[in-house]
């Protein structure tokens, strides 16, 4: 099982049902990958752009 994502990322998920189900529907290994570069930033600022990165890069990938 996989732990929760960071505070930033879920609460990005919660503003995009549809990056949410996408998300959910990756393998864990992305879902952590997706976690683990959001977490990494020290800075809270760079956390929120880095999950807003994510939805974006989410949703082109399903887009194609």
């Amino acid at each position: 099982m996989n732990p929760a994502p960071p505070a930033e990322l879920a609460e990005a998920l919660a503003t995009d049902p549809k990056a949410q189900s996408l998300f959910q529907a990756l393998p864990p290994s992305h879902q952590r990958e997706y976690s683990l570069w959001i977490s990494e930033a020290k800075r809270p600022a760079t956390r929120h752009e880095r999950a807003a990165k994510a939805i974006a890069m989410i949703l082109a990938k399903a887009s194609t």
